[in-house]
C-alpha cells in the first residue's frame, strides 16, 4: 500500500525499466576477504592500508575531500606513478570545507588527476575507493578529520574493504562513467605542506570466509529496490543506525507516514512479522529540531508509537554521546540483518540521497552455517556460530552504541530530574526568606 502511494506514474515507469535492466538489478559478486573497520576506532589505518595497497590504479569518489594527513598519502601514491584520479563533488550544501580546494590543487601538483563532479545527479554523495582493479574500500564517511580521526575522537561510522575483482571492475564503470560527467581541475598549487601521515595502530577485523557475497547498491539506479528488498529478508532481528530518517517523503508539508519513507516502513513492517527491530539515530541538534516536521524526533516518535500501539517488538532511539565524548555524530548508514547480512553505504534514508544523487554501498552476505557444514567447512561453521563474520563485526559495534545510548539516556533523564528538583526547592528556600 504504502509503496504503490510512493510511486508517482513518471516514477512507477522509472523503476519499471530498472526492474527489467540485468546490469543493475540483483547483482551479486563473490568476495575472497573482506576488512571491517569503523569511525572513529580504526578507520584511519584502515584507508591508509588501503591507499598504501595500491601499486598501478587509485581511484577514489568522495564528496568532500579535507583531510590533508590523506591527500599526502594519496600524494605520495600519485608521485610513485600510480594512475589516481579523484572525483569529489563540486558544490556541496553550504560550499566546499575550508581549504578543500588548496588541498585538490596540491594533489594536481602531485601528479592525481582531479575532477569536480558537475553531471545530471543532484549530489556526488558516494565515498569509496578502488584500488588496482581487485580492491574497494566503502564507507558512509568523507575523507576528512572527522570520518577518519587521528586521534579516535570523531563520526560513528561504518567501512569495508572488500577483495572482489567482479565488484572492483563493477563500480569502475561506475566511476569512469561519472568521471566523464565532471570538470577537470586544471589549476595546481606548487607550495603547499601536506600534514604528516601519522603512526597509527594498524588492527582492524579481516575475514576471508569461503562463500562470501557482495551486492552493490548504487544510487539512483538501484539503491530503493536493494534496500527495501534487504529490509523485508530479516527474519529474526534488524538493526539500524542512520544520521537521520524523515518520517516521510516528499514535501515539508507531509506527516509521518503520508506520503511513506519506504525504508522506514519497511523496517516497522519487518517488526510486524515478528522480527526484533531497534532503529538509532544521530541526536545532534539539526536533527532534533522541534519546529522540523521531518527531525529524528519525529521520527522517533511516530516509530515508537506505533510500536506501542501494536505491540511490537519494535524500538527507535537518539544516540547520546559516549561519556568520553569520543562519538562526535552519528553519521553512519547501515544496517544488519539477522547477524548474517550487512550494508555499508552513504545512502541516507530521505527521498533526495536514494533516487537523485550518486551514492554507493555493498551488502555483504555471510555464508550459512547449513553451508559451511554441508562443504565440511568445520572452522567456518564454528566462526559463523560465535559471529566472527562481517555481519557479526558490525552488529557488535551496534549493540555497543546502542546500549550506551539506553543506559546513559537512563541516566540522563534521572539527572535531570534531580536537578530540576533541586531548583524547585532552591527557589521555595529563597521564596521562604524572603518572606
Amino acid at each position: 500500500m504504502w509503496l504503490r502511494r510512493l510511486l508517482l506514474p513518471g516514477m512507477r515507469t522509472v523503476l519499471f525499466l530498472l526492474l527489467l535492466s540485468p546490469q543493475l538489478h540483483a547483482l551479486l559478486f563473490s568476495a575472497e576477504c573482506v576488512e571491517t573497520f569503523s569511525s572513529p576506532e580504526n578507520s584511519l589505518p584502515a584507508l591508509l592500508s588501503f591507499i598504501d595497497s595500491a601499486s598501478e590504479s587509485l581511484y577514489i569518489n568522495t564528496y568532500t575531500f579535507s583531510s590533508s594527513r590523506i591527500a599526502a598519502a594519496v600524494a605520495e601514491k600519485a608521485e610513485q606513478g600510480v594512475d589516481v584520479k579523484v572525483i569529489v563533488e563540486s558544490s556541496p550544501v553550504g560550499g566546499m570545507p575550508d581549504g578543500e580546494m588548496q588541498l585538490l590543487k596540491a594533489l594536481r601538483a602531485a601528479g592525481a588527476e582531479v575532477y569536480l563532479y558537475s553531471g545530471s545527479l543532484r549530489y556526488n554523495h558516494a565515498k569509496y575507493a578502488i584500488a588496482d582493479g581487485s580492491r574497494v574500500l566503502v564507507s558512509s564517511e568523507n575523507f576528512g578529520e572527522h570520518g577518519f580521526p587521528v586521534q579516535k575522537l570523531g563520526n560513528r561510522g561504518w567501512g569495508v574493504v572488500v577483495h572482489s575483482r567482479e565488484l572492483a571492475e563493477y563500480l569502475t564503470r561506475v566511476f569512469m562513467a561519472d568521471l566523464r560527467e565532471s570538470r577537470r581541475l586544471e589549476d595546481k598549487l606548487e607550495f603547499y605542506t601536506f600534514r604528516q601521515v601519522p603512526e597509527v595502530e594498524r588492527s582492524w577485523k579481516v575475514y576471508c570466509l569461503p562463500g562470501m557475497k557482495v551486492e552493490p547498491v548504487v544510487a539512483p539506479e538501484n539503491a530503493v529496490e536493494a534496500i527495501v528488498k534487504l529490509l523485508g529478508s530479516a527474519n529474526s532481528s534488524l538493526y539500524v543506525q542512520q544520521f537521520y530518517i524523515y518520517p516521510y517523503w516528499g514535501s515539508r508539508q507531509g506527516s509521518p507516514g503520508n506520503p511513506p519513507n519506504p525504508f522506514l516502513e519497511a523496517a516497522i513492517d519487518a517488526a510486524r512479522r515478528g522480527v526484533k527491530v531497534r532503529l538509532m539515530l544521530d541526536s545532534y541538534w539539526y536533527n532534533t529540531r522541534e519546529d522540523n516536521p521531518r527531525s529524528n524526533l519525529r521520527t522517533v516518535s511516530y516509530v515508537n508509537q506505533i510500536a506501542g500501539e501494536e505491540g511490537l517488538n519494535l524500538e527507535a532511539r537518539l544516540a547520546l554521546p559516549y561519556e568520553n565524548n569520543r562519538i562526535r555524530l552519528y553519521h553512519n548508514k547501515g544496517v544488519v540483518v539477522d547477524g548474517k547480512a550487512v550494508l555499508v553505504s552513504s545512502v541516507n534514508w530521505n527521498e533526495n540521497s536514494p533516487t537523485r544523487n550518486r551514492e554507493v554501498g555493498v551488502i555483504i552476505y555471510s555464508p550459512t552455517l547449513r553451508e559451511a557444514l554441508l562443504s565440511f567447512r568445520l572452522g567456518e561453521a564454528l566462526d559463523i556460530v560465535r559471529g566472527e563474520t562481517p555481519a557479526g563485526y558490525f552488529e557488535r559495534v551496534f549493540l555497543e552504541d546502542w546500549h550506551a545510548s539506553g543506559g546513559k539516556g537512563r541516566g540522563y533523564r534521572v539527572a535531570v530530574l534531580l536537578l530540576l528538583a533541586g531548583v524547585a526547592a532552591l527557589l521555595v528556600l529563597i521564596r521562604l526568606r524572603r518572606r
